[in-house]
């Protein structure tokens, strides 16, 4: 299962260069990716192996002929492993497993350019292009590349991953809650998580639980996010995490969704005062 939360996450930049490696699945793996919500592909990285962890963010830039940009997101799902090389040498090398939850064809759609990526005043500072697979992306690049992702996702019809989302959504069990509760990748994304937490702080918005002043740093910006509104009948409005998103505890999230249609945070917030 997918980790829903991680309190610090790096991110990691994957590289693939159709001119080395034909990607003969792509377009199955997309088509089984918009019937599910996740695929899993193994891909091979390079010193990062020692620094890359389980739950950490990623992004796959596509190189060599143009078209060229990220054409894919999603998150480290297995530890660093040795594997044959893919070129079929006979060497092995590290890769890591990775559950993409965002994937596009460059030759039948947009993808996000590496032009506008390199006009971009902060991420132009950086190189976009690099010779091993596996990078990784840094404090202010990596928060400025969500935004800039976000963004682009939002607002490109077909290539929104937003649209539709109630087929793109994962389990989170909550510890010790018998049902589980269905994540979005509208709340799983780390700029739509950012800007809810950048608004509204880290208390519940149902308790006004916070963690971080019952148990000290171990708690520090932990927290969970809920959808507002019903997947099913938002379609393509889910572009502002401020009003599309909220902190809860895992206790109050969990019984927010103990019915087919959640509970609104003002219900809930009158069950505690039954």
């Amino acid at each position: 299962m997918l980790p829903t939360i991680k309190l610090i996450m790096n991110t990691f930049l994957f590289t693939w260069n159709p001119t080395k490696w034909n990607w003969t699945t792509l377009d199955d793996d997309i088509s089984t990716l918009k019937n599910s919500g996740k695929i899993t592909k193994r891909w091979s990285l390079a010193a990062s192996y020692k620094k890359i962890k389980m739950g950490d963010r990623c992004f796959l830039m596509k190189l060599g002929e143009s078209p060229k940009g990220i054409i894919a997101s999603g998150y480290v799902s297995s530890p660093p492993f040795k594997a044959p090389h893919w070129d079929n040498s006979g060497l092995l090398i590290y890769y890591v497993n990775i559950d993409v939850e965002i994937l596009l064809n460059a030759d039948k759609e947009p993808i996000l350019d590496l032009s506008t990526i390199e006009s971009d005043t902060i991420l132009s500072k950086r190189n976009w292009t690099p010779q091993s697979s596996g990078i990784e992306i840094y404090d202010d690049y990596k928060d400025r590349l969500e935004k800039v992702w976000f963004n682009f996702l939002t607002n490109n019809g077909n290539n929104n991953p937003f649209k539709g989302i109630s087929q793109s959504s994962t389990n989170s069990y909550s510890e010790g809650a018998s049902n589980s509760i269905q994540v979005t990748k509208y709340e799983r994304n780390p700029y739509a998580r950012k800007k809810c937490l950048e608004h509204y702080g880290y208390n519940c918005q149902v308790c006004e639980f916070n963690f971080e002043k019952i148990y000290g740093s171990i708690g520090k910006n932990y927290i969970h996010v809920h959808h507002l509104k019903q997947v099913s009948t938002v379609g393509q409005s889910l572009t502002n995490p401020i009003d599309d998103l909220v902190p809860v505890c895992p206790n109050c999230h969990a019984m927010i969704h103990k019915r087919k249609t959640p509970f609104t945070i003002d219900e809930m917030k009158k069950k505690l005062k039954l």
